[in-house]
């Protein structure tokens, strides 16, 4: 082979190696940017459902607070307890279930909100009337589910339950063994 021929090809090898290296490059230079942009997205989905629930549980903690000041112990304000606790929470739920990439949270979340919904568990305490007893443990109940979404939002990790918290998941509990639940 002539030299020329041969500088040629050893040329023409070297522009394909090249272009070849450019183009994987360009891909996957390409692949990186299409995940670092899905991760994005997915941590703003997580981050929207976290605040929109974590705003449901504020809510209804200054629904629960105002509530209490107008409470005159009648029927009705029974009822606009039940509104605010079962509206707040069920929409806190719903939030919830969207956040994506966060298992352990959603599954401690919606323990959280069943035990805060499910005041009729709250044992009778000595001094308070059966709707304030009832204020005060889904008040609790939506205060560990601040926590949660809180540290969650902030990148921490999930604090571990507070002992009142598990004190009233286990009245919850024993009170549903007594009294299940019909038609779910």
């Amino acid at each position: 082979m002539q030299a020329e021929t041969l500088v040629g090809l050893i040329g023409f090898g070297g522009a394909v190696v090249g272009a070849g290296g450019a183009l994987l490059g360009g891909w996957f230079q390409h692949r990186q940017q299409a995940d670092t942009a899905r991760r994005e997205r997915w941590e703003g989905y997580a981050r929207s459902a976290g605040e929109a629930a974590l705003t449901e549980l504020l809510t209804a903690q200054e629904e629960m607070t105002d509530w209490a000041r107008r409470f005159s112990g009648s029927e009705h304000d029974a009822n606009e307890l039940n509104t605010i606790v079962l509206k707040r929470g069920s929409a806190a739920t719903h939030s919830s279930l969207l956040i994506p990439e966060a298992s352990e949270l959603r599954v401690r979340l919606k323990v959280v909100l069943d035990v805060m919904m499910d005041y009729y568990s709250a044992p009778a305490q000595e001094g308070f009337s059966q709707s304030m007893t009832r204020l005060r443990w889904s008040y609790m109940a939506a205060q560990e589910g601040i926590e949660l979404l809180a540290a969650f939002l902030r990148g921490e990790r999930l604090p571990t339950p507070t002992a009142g918290f598990t004190t009233q998941r286990s009245q919850r509990d024993a009170y549903r063994a007594e009294h299940p639940l019909t038609g779910f």
